[in-house]
Order: C-alpha cells, then sequence, then structure tokens
C-alpha cells in the first residue's frame, strides 16, 4: 500500500477557467487570499471571499432590519408585549419554511435567491410606506416578516455555499466565511443608527432594499467564478432538511448524547428569549424620553458592537479554548457568562440600582456573542462521534423542531410579564435556575461525548470519519487514548482521525510494533506523510516484517523520507534471501525510471512467480498488485494461469488492485471469465470482470456464445454482464434473448429481471418482451400436449399452471417429469420476462400467488394480471396460466400455435427424435428411451437402436446401448456389438450402472426426493460407482470430508464417540452432513456386507450446486422437510 504524499511534496493546482482569469486580473486580492491564515488554498481565493462577502451583506441588512424591528415594536407596544411576537414566529416560521421548501425544489438556487432577495427588498419597500399609516399592526407584522425573512435566506445562503464547496473545503473555509455574518452587524447597526438620525427609522428600510438587490450581484459574480456542476434543479437543503427531521425524535430517543444536545439547544434558545426580553425591556426604560429615533440609535449601536466582539472573539478566543480547555469548557462558557450577567441584572434592579442599561447591554453581548461563537462550536462538535447518517437526521430535527419549540416554551413562560404579573428583570431568577440545569446537562454531555467517541472507535461505526477539530483538546486526547487501545479497529479510526486532522506528529512510531498489519500499514503512511525522519531506524526494521504489503509499505516510507538515499537501501533486497524481502523489493523497483534497475526487478519477479514454492508464487502475486499497469503484465497472465488455487487467487487480488489504481487492462478479461468455470474462483473472477465495466461485455458475450465453451462458464456469463449494470449491458442481453442457446437462455432471462428489480429505470422494447413470452408460451403449451397424450389424468391434477399428482404413492414417470419440469421452466421465464414491463415486486408477489395452492390468493393474482396485461401478452400468458380446463388449454395451443395432441405412440416417437434447437441437452430424448424400456413398446425398439448408433450424444448413445442390452435387442449383422465394462472393484460378473439406471436409483433417495427429473439427470452425471468388501472401511472418524455416498446395494455401519451406531440400507445416503458443515468426519463407515454404492466427491458435488441454484432449493426444500432437526438418515 503505497504510503501518502507529504504534503509539502504535492504538486499544487489551480482551478481552470474563470477562477484563474478573475485571480490573474486582482492580483491585489490575490496576494491577500494566498495566505493560509483563513484556511484558503490556491485557487479558492475569490470563491471564499465572494462567500464571506455574501454572508457579511446578509448580515447587514438583517441588522437594519432588527434595528429596525425592535425600536418600532418597541415604541409602538413596549418591550412587555414581546412574548406575544415571540410565539407568533415560532407559530407561524415552521409552516412557511415547510411551504418555501416545497417551492424551492422547482427552481434553481440561483433563480431561488434572486427572486428571494427581490421579493424582501420590495417587501421592505412596503413596510416603508405601511409605517406611515401609524397602525399597531404594522410594526408586528414587521416583527414576524423580519425573523421569518432573515430564517429563508441563512437557510438559502448555507445551501448555496454547501453546492459550491467539497466537503474538505467546507471543513477549511466555514469558520471564515461564517466570520462574515459575524462582522456583517457592525455595518448595519450603523446604517440604522445614521439613517435615523439623519432621516427617520423607516428611512433605513431603504438602505436594506438596496442592499438586498446587491444580493444578486453577488450570486452573479459567485456563478461566474464558480459555476454549479449540480443539476440546476437539484432539491433545495430545507427541503431535504425537512425530510432528513422526519424519525428524528426516535434518533435522539436512541441516543444519550443527542437527547443531550436536544437539551442543550432547547435551555439555550429558551435562554435567549428570556434575555432578548429583559435587554429590550432595560432599553425601553432607558430611552423613554427618546422616541423612536433614540431606540433605533440604541439598537444600531448594540448589534454594531455585538458583531465586533462576536467576531473578535471567534478569531482570537474560539481557537484557544477548544485547544487548551476543551469542548467541556466551550460549553459551559455561555452559560456562566450568562449567569453572571443575569445577577449582575438583578443586582442592578435590586440593591445596588445601578447602571441598569448597563448591566443589560452586559447580558446580551455574553449571551448572543458566545452563542454565535464558542457555544455553536462547541455544540457541533459535539455531533462528531455520532454516525453520520443519525448525525444529519438528529440535527435536522433539532434546527426545525426543537428550537422552535424552545422559543414557544419561552414565549408561554414569559406570558406573565406580558400581563404585568411579573416585571422583566424578576424573569432573572427562573434564568438562574435554567443556567444550573444548563452547567449541569454540559457535563453530562462532555462524559457522553467521550464515552460515544471511544465506542464509535471501538465499534467502527465511524466509517466516514467526521471532522475532527484540531484545536479540541478532548478530542485529541481521546484520539491518542485510543491509539492505545487492544482493538485495531479503534486504533485504526483513531489514525485515520488523526492524520486527516493534520496531528500526523502525535503517532508513535512504536505502532509498527502493533500486531495488526493494517494497523502497522497505516502507521507507515501517516509517518512519511508527516516526514517523521527520527523513525527511519523502525521502518527500517519493517523490511522484514512478515506481511508484503507492510514491507513495501516500509520500502516507499524510506524512499519518502530518505529521497536520495533509498535506492541504495532497496536495491540490494532484490539479492536477499528470503522471498518476501525480494517480493517487497520487486514491488518497490518494478517501473523504475532507470531501465536497468527496472529489467533487474522484473527479472527477479519472473524468478519468484516461476518458483517450485507456492508460497514464494503467493509472495511474486502480491509484489504484482503493487506494480502499476502495464509493466509485468506477463507474470500476472503467468500466474493467473498458476496450478494452485491459492496463487490464482492471489493474482486476480492483483489484477483487481492495478485495475482500481491504474485502469483496466483488456489482456486479463478472457483469462478472468474462463476462470468463472472453477467453484472456487468464480466470485472473485466475476469480481474482476465485473470491475472492468463496459470494456469487458463484448468478451462476455463471445464467451457466452462460443458452444465450446464450458457450460458452467457460459452460464455464469448473463449474471456478470448484468452485475456491470449500464445500457450495453442491458443491450448485450436483451440481443441474447433470441440468438442465446436454449441453455443459457433462462439465465439470461433471470439476469434480464435481475437488473429489471435493482434497476427499475431500465427499460427493454416491449415488443421485444412479447415475442419471447409467445416464445415460452409455445414451450409450454407443447409439454401440455405432450404430457397429456402420455399421462393418465386421472392421476394428475394442476396447481395454478404446475402439473401434480394426486396420489402420493404415485410417482410419475421420468417422462412426464421432464414435461411437467418444461412447463414449469417456460411458467418461471414467463413471469421473469414480464418483470422486464411490470413493477417487479407486483409480478413477484403475482408469480408466488399462482403457485401458493391457496385459491383465493390465485384468483386474486389472476385478477391483477387480467386488469395489468394487454394485447398479445394478456392472451399469451392466459393461455399458460388460466384456471382453465386441460381440454380448453389445448384447443387454445391450437388456435394459437397449430399445436395437436397426439396419441401416445406418436407422441414418443416425435419425441425420441431429438431436436438441438429444442432440447439441447437431450433430456426428453432419454425420458423417452427410459418409457420405450419400462413400457416394452416394441414398434420403437429400431428407433432405440438406430438413436444409439447415429447420435453425437453420449449420454443417449449410452442409454440407448444399455435398453438395447437389456430388452436382449440385436444390433444387426454390421453392427459392432458394445460390450459392458463392469464395475469398479466389483466381481466380474457385476456389471457397470448405465447413467439411466443412476438416475432412477437416485429418484427413489430421500435426500434428492425434492428434485426434478433434469436435475437427477445432471446429479447423476457426476457420481461414481464404487464397491467395498464386507469389513472394507470407507472412511474414518477425523479425516476431511471429500465425498457422500448413495448406497446401491449392501450394508454400511456408522459408528464412532458418543453417538448411538448407525447401520444404511440400500437407497439410503451418509456422509452428507459432513461435507455439508465442511467438518471433519464424525464417524467411522465401513462396509457390513459387499457393498456397491454412488459416490459424490464433495469438489464435483458443490461445482454442480455452485451453477444450479435450482438443485440448491431443492436440497433444502427436502432437509427441512419435515423437522429443523438434521434427519438421521442423512448422518
Amino acid at each position: 500500500m503505497a504510503a501518502e504524499a507529504s504534503p509539502a511534496l504535492q504538486p499544487r493546482t489551480l482551478r481552470g477557467g474563470p477562477v484563474v482569469e478573475i485571480e490573474a486580473t486582482l492580483p491585489i486580492l490575490r496576494r491577500l487570499t494566498s495566505g493560509s491564515a483563513f484556511g484558503i488554498r490556491p485557487g479558492e481565493g475569490v470563491t471564499a471571499w465572494l462567500l464571506f462577502a455574501y454572508f457579511f451583506l446578509l448580515s447587514t441588512i438583517h441588522s437594519v432590519g432588527e434595528s429596525v424591528r425592535d425600536s418600532t415594536y418597541i415604541a409602538s407596544l413596549g418591550a412587555t408585549q414581546l412574548p406575544f411576537a415571540y410565539l407568533a414566529v415560532a407559530i407561524i416560521s415552521f409552516p412557511v419554511l415547510i411551504l418555501y421548501a416545497q417551492c424551492s425544489a422547482r427552481f434553481s438556487q440561483r433563480a431561488l435567491i434572486a427572486t428571494w432577495a427581490m421579493i424582501h427588498a420590495v417587501a421592505l419597500l412596503v413596510f416603508y410606506w405601511l409605517f406611515n399609516l401609524d397602525s399597531i399592526w404594522v410594526p408586528v407584522a414587521f416583527y414576524i416578516w423580519t425573523a421569518i425573512a432573515f430564517g429563508i435566506g441563512l437557510s438559502q445562503y448555507w445551501s448555496y455555499a454547501n453546492h459550491r464547496l467539497d466537503p474538505r473545503q467546507a471543513r477549511r473555509l466555514f469558520a471564515f466565511i461564517g466570520a462574515g455574518g459575524l462582522l456583517g452587524a457592525v455595518p448595519g447597526g450603523q446604517i440604522a443608527r445614521l439613517m435615523s438620525l439623519a432621516f427617520s427609522t423607516r428611512s433605513a428600510l431603504l438602505a436594506a432594499a438596496g442592499l438586498s438587490l446587491v444580493v444578486v450581484v453577488f450570486v452573479g459574480l459567485l456563478e461566474r467564478v464558480h459555476p454549479l456542476l449540480l443539476p440546476p434543479h437539484r432539491r433545495h437543503a430545507t427541503l431535504e432538511h425537512i425530510r432528513s427531521a422526519r424519525g428524528g425524535l426516535r434518533t435522539l430517543q436512541g441516543s444519550r448524547l443527542l437527547l443531550l444536545i436536544g437539551a442543550l439547544m432547547f435551555i439555550a434558545t429558551a435562554v435567549n428569549q428570556i434575555v432578548d426580553l429583559q435587554f429590550k425591556w432595560a432599553v425601553e426604560a432607558a430611552t423613554k424620553t427618546g422616541g423612536l429615533e433614540r431606540l433605533t440609535e440604541v439598537f444600531g449601536n448594540f448589534y454594531s458592537i455585538m458583531g465586533l466582539l462576536a467576531f473578535l472573539f471567534q478569531i482570537f478566543f474560539t481557537q484557544r479554548i477548544h485547544r487548551r480547555l476543551g469542548v467541556a469548557v466551550g460549553l459551559r462558557v455561555l452559560p456562566t457568562s450568562v449567569a453572571v450577567s443575569t445577577v449582575l441584572l438583578l443586582l442592578a434592579y435590586g440593591p445596588l440600582v445601578l447602571a441598569p442599561l448597563a448591566a443589560a447591554y452586559v447580558l446580551k453581548l455574553s449571551e448572543t456573542g458566545f452563542r454565535f461563537s464558542v457555544e455553536q462550536s462547541s455544540r457541533e462538535l459535539l455531533f462528531m462521534p455520532v454516525p453520520s447518517p443519525l448525525r444529519l437526521q438528529a440535527k435536522a430535527f433539532i434546527d426545525l423542531f426543537v428550537q422552535r419549540v424552545g422559543r414557544g416554551a419561552a414565549a408561554l413562560l414569559l406570558l406573565p410579564v406580558a400581563y404585568h404579573i411579573v416585571r422583566p428583570e424578576q424573569v432573572g431568577w427562573a434564568t438562574l435556575v435554567l443556567v444550573v440545569v444548563w452547567l449541569w446537562l454540559t457535563a453530562l454531555a462532555r462524559r457522553e461525548y467521550v464515552l460515544a467517541f471511544r465506542e464509535g472507535l471501538r465499534s467502527g461505526v465511524m466509517d466516514e470519519l467526521p471532522v475532527v477539530d484540531a484545536n479540541d483538546v478532548t478530542t485529541i486526547t481521546t484520539l491518542v487514548e485510543g491509539l492505545g487501545s487492544a482493538d485495531s479497529r479503534q486504533v485504526l479510526h483513531s489514525l485515520d482521525l488523526l492524520a486527516g486532522s493534520g496531528q500526523h506528529r502525535l503517532v508513535p512510531p512504536l505502532l509498527l510494533h502493533h500486531d495488526n498489519p493494517q494497523v502497522r500499514r497505516k502507521t507507515l503512511a501517516v509517518l512519511a506523510a508527516a516526514g517523521r525522519t527520527e523513525a527511519i531506524p523502525l521502518v527500517e526494521r519493517a523490511l522484514a516484517d512478515a506481511d508484503l504489503d507492510v514491507r513495501t509499505a516500509a520500502i516507499q516510507a524510506l524512499v519518502a523520507l530518505k529521497g536520495g538515499d533509498a535506492l541504495a537501501i532497496v536495491l540490494p533486497k532484490l539479492d536477499d534471501p528470503d522471498p518476501r524481502t525480494r517480493a517487497a523489493a520487486v514491488a518497490s523497483l518494478a517501473g523504475a525510471d532507470d531501465p536497468t534497475v527496472a529489467s533487474r526487478a522484473e527479472a527477479v519477479l519472473n524468478e519468484l512467480a516461476g518458483s517450485p514454492e507456492v508460497a514464494t508464487r503467493i509472495e511474486a502475486a502480491r509484489a504484482v498488485a503493487e506494480i502499476r499497469e502495464p509493466v509485468a503484465a506477463a507474470s500476472v497472465v503467468q500466474l493467473l494461469f498458476d496450478s494452485n488455487r491459492s496463487v490464482v487467487q492471489e493474482a486476480i487480488a492483483a489484477v483487481r488492485a492495478r485495475l482500481e489504481r491504474d485502469g483496466p487492462n483488456p489482456l486479463y478479461v478472457p483469462i478472468m471469465i474462463s476462470l468463472m468455470g472453477n467453484r472456487r474462483l468464480r466470485q472473485p473472477a466475476r469480481d474482476a470482470v465485473v470491475a472492468h465495466g463496459e470494456r469487458a461485455i463484448s468478451a462476455l458475450v463471445l464467451f457466452m456464445n462460443a458452444e465450446e465453451e464450458q457450460i458452467w462458464v457460459r452460464r455464469a456469463v448473463p449474471m456478470t454482464i448484468a452485475k456491470i449494470s449500464s445500457p450495453a449491458a442491458v443491450a448485450s442481453l436483451v440481443d441474447a434473448l433470441s440468438s442465446a442457446d436454449p441453455l443459457i437462455r433462462k439465465n439470461v432471462i433471470e439476469a434480464l429481471a435481475y437488473l429489471r428489480t435493482h434497476h427499475p429505470e431500465i427499460h427493454v422494447r416491449a415488443d421485444i418482451v412479447a415475442d419471447e413470452i409467445r416464445r415460452d408460451t409455445f414451450v409450454y403449451l407443447r409439454s401440455l400436449a405432450d404430457l397429456w397424450a402420455v399421462s393418465s389424468w386421472h392421476e394428475a391434477r394442476f396447481d395454478g399452471p404446475f402439473a401434480l399428482w394426486q396420489s402420493p404413492g404415485r410417482v410419475p414417470t421420468l417422462l412426464q417429469q421432464v414435461l411437467a419440469q418444461r412447463m414449469a421452466t417456460a411458467v418461471g421465464n414467463i413471469f421473469r420476462l414480464l418483470k422486464l414491463i411490470h413493477p417487479p415486486r407486483d409480478v413477484e408477489a403475482t408469480f408466488r400467488s399462482l403457485g401458493s395452492g391457496q385459491q383465493g390468493l390465485r384468483a386474486t393474482a389472476l385478477e391483477y394480471l387480467d386488469n395489468s396485461l394487454t394485447g398479445g401478452v394478456r392472451r399469451d400468458v392466459f393461455a399458460v396460466i388460466d384456471d382453465a380446463p386441460v381440454e380448453d388449454k389445448l384447443r387454445r395451443a391450437a388456435q394459437l400455435f397449430d399445436i395437436t395432441t397426439d396419441a401416445p405412440e406418436q407422441t414418443l416417437g416425435r419425441l425420441l427424435t431429438p431436436d438441438a434447437a429444442v432440447d439441447p441437452a437431450g433430456a426428453l430424448a432419454f425420458a423417452a428411451i427410459h418409457t420405450v424400456y419400462t413400457e416394452r413398446i416394441a414398434e420403437y425398439y429400431r428407433t432405440v437402436r438406430e438413436l444409439g448408433l447415429h447420435t453425437n450424444s453420449q449420454i443417449l448413445r449410452e442409454t440407448s446401448e444399455w435398453v438395447i442390452a437389456k430388452l436382449g435387442l440385436q444390433w444387426g449383422p454390421d453392427v459392432h456389438v458394445p460390450t459392458e465394462d463392469t464395475a469398479p472393484g466389483g466381481p466380474t460378473s457385476m456389471k457397470k450402472m448405465a447413467l439411466i439406471e443412476k438416475v432412477v436409483l437416485l429418484q427413489g433417495v430421500d435426500l434428492f426426493a425434492a428434485c426434478n427429473a433434469e436435475q437427477v439427470l445432471q446429479l447423476a452425471t457426476i457420481a461414481n460407482e464404487i464397491w467395498f468388501e464386507a469389513g472394507g472401511v470407507v472412511y474414518q472418524r477425523d479425516e476431511p470430508p471429500d465425498a457422500l455416498y448413495c448406497i446401491v446395494e449392501g450394508k454400511v455401519d456408522l459408528v464412532g464417540g458418543d453417538s448411538e451406531p448407525l447401520r444404511r440400507g440400500a437407497g439410503e445416503t451418509f456422509g452428507v452432513i459432513d461435507i455439508l458443515r465442511g467438518q471433519l468426519r464424525s464417524r467411522n463407515a465401513t462396509a457390513a456386507t459387499e457393498t456397491r454404492a454412488l459416490v459424490f466427491e464433495a469438489e464435483d458435488f458443490f461445482d454442480l450446486l455452485a451453477t444450479n441454484i435450482d438443485i440448491v432449493r431443492a436440497l433444502f426444500r427436502q432437509l427441512t422437510h419435515t423437522t429443523a432437526e438434521v434427519p438421521a438418515g442423512l448422518q
């Protein structure tokens, strides 16, 4: 794993386009923003300053409005009536915010901001005129409008900023641009003061209206400098905020830390309302003789002073508090200052009766100033250990609901003041009570913060690496403590968070001795990125690490730490006797600029890849993973063809690593596809092919259509294409529907249904789907007609479109089973095809209902399809699934496809003539031959004999030969009569079982009772005969389970451990559970008599299951059919 490059060594780049042009034409601004004091990096200067100015302007407008709002309201109604305004704002703001969010989803952000700025400007002009009316409702309406308008403007700003800064930029720049909002209050207050002195209070609204229009200019500049790359109608952040808040209460209830954060916000909001009323009441009392202009002057000066002090405190003190004292002290600054200021206010109106306005000023300045600086920063830190989805939901709930509920609760608490039951200064006692609770909650929150942080590191839920404030001593201390944890996940998370926050030097080099190789690799990367030259001796020791990735990381760390001296250190390692060290050196030097060094490294790699030792070849495969494409591509190919599976697995992993780092190499794709034929390698090989994306589709299609390719590879291709999930993947699968070999057509349909289910947006032409449904309808009706011809229907019934047999003791013939299975396959194909043009979940539910055996569910499903399907699709589907008598279905088959129902003999004769286009596996002909034998149909003996002579199918030839031999028929004078082989290991008189005999036997075995005829045929093809003398050992206890057995004749005793001895006889299986569990043999298996058995090698058995999910389902159905316990007969 490559070590992270030191920031000092990384190339610096500027954004292209308008940013560079503007910065080139504004050298003064570029010099101002080129420093790192504000976290601004090259190319970000103009964007950052424009966002700063935008917030500055927004805050200026709001401060003007606040000054006019407060002065006009108090002059008209008095400060004691403020609780009614608070309550009105709390009630009205939420529905207005929801209405605005719905509107915002329809417009681009730029249009939304420009429109709202103009609306606000017009509203200010309207209120300028309304104040002439001297009506008492005007200041009330203006108070509510100002509060709501600023809330919407603020939401617009942060949404706009979030969409123009990526997460990394936001972490660095939000503190800087946020300071613009604090500083903007300074000119806002002064504009209101000067306008009121020069003209009138309401005239300040004209200035605010003009500034609102300037907002449009700033947004235009930002669009030129940093065009928005997101879709223009992306949902507004406010709407996302509201949607995220759903379920927020449950989120808070599920976390003690989030509950405490919510409680802190509730109390802080309530105290803010109380302090606001007390301050404004004090101002009103001190300016009774000054009139409206005097009130505006006082409020204007206050907002200017407050903005300046908050800005200075944010710049000079907030980071220092977090750095030196931690989040706990940061949380206590505001409640402590409020408590002290409230005591001063109570004293000023009590025993001291001294400078009450000054005491109110101190109270309001401390509350508001600290709330927007250290309090807000500290509260944001509390969210850090909360997982990201929960954090978003909790913050949205707190912002939208908790704050408004807090304001409403405070308004209700202050109603006695409005009714003159309690004096405003006496409410300070309630403030002190709230502050005590507040301080208690901060102590609890700090403790939960540390516990949650530790738990997050320990459990690994902090995958997204939340923003870490490097200045918060509590957080940093917790992370450093996490480095000493016994849990490697906690150590890794702590390393990531410390590195991400720039605290590389707090990582001790002794972590290179950690037990976990991931920790050692990460530590090497951190040390290299930080330039920790004092760690070089420990890094050099890591060159002998047992893990290749650690050794490679150590070499790369030395290159970063020692520069030009590294080559002299690494080059001799190519001759090291330890292949692990040589592999690490190869990974570092292959592809070097010096051709001599690169050639030497590749020669060593070839030696490692050709070593007779498996462990050495594995090291070679791991080494090529670290080498960049196309260097060592030949070695990769050699390792992919290695005879050892572990080597190939490492080589596949190397291909994935090179692909993700360097891009695709088409050389590997065909090899990866061919490896999908190996059960143990199928999944990693498929993942590697899928990772190549659309580039692999043409090769996949070629393999799928190649008849000479392994059938297991071909069957794995359609789902591999589906995993690529692109329009080209859909097109290739759709093309394969009509041209695909019938053996893999079902896989193609399954792959398309998978794509449609997981990607509902994909589209397949309805006419193509209709044609394919018609094709499967024909197969179903043809099979139904044949099944009708060869069956006794008084013993059969239908469960929906599926054929069943009435009597539990009635075992259908092999031919009947094959035909019934073809019908079931056609039905499955039809419903998968329906998923391509109808909602997949609805189609799946309908399919399950049809085969549920419940008449009510089946009727509902048919009614749904009757009203959903149209045209030819409806006609063809109902020809298959309709609850009509068989005779009606056959008449419909004749109408639609000219399918006639022949006599049994004619039907059998047709089925004995294999049609590769309809039955490429020959299952129908195989079953028909068996029917000729079991029913002794003499007129087709010649047909069977001719089939055995001329067929290219080994299965059909062998079966024909067996039937001819069993029936004692003659092959003819000029025909070589095949000799029957003897059973392996058995007496010479015992003939080898034919495939048809194996099928018949396995059909009667309990384990395979749920498998259909075609599945049993596949099982029979991998079953081999074995013979044991009486007393012969089949296997012994504690041996690896390499096979399962089915007894043909004889008996086997199973003895071992504390379990009761068992005896198995003909038609029974043993050794099954051992291979399914992958455990050592639990018993000794010994032949009690001469025994003949079929053996299924574990590798062959699992290979078959890996490519036949239907067989897996059938086995599970049987294993769980009667009891949750393991059947005794399977042990």
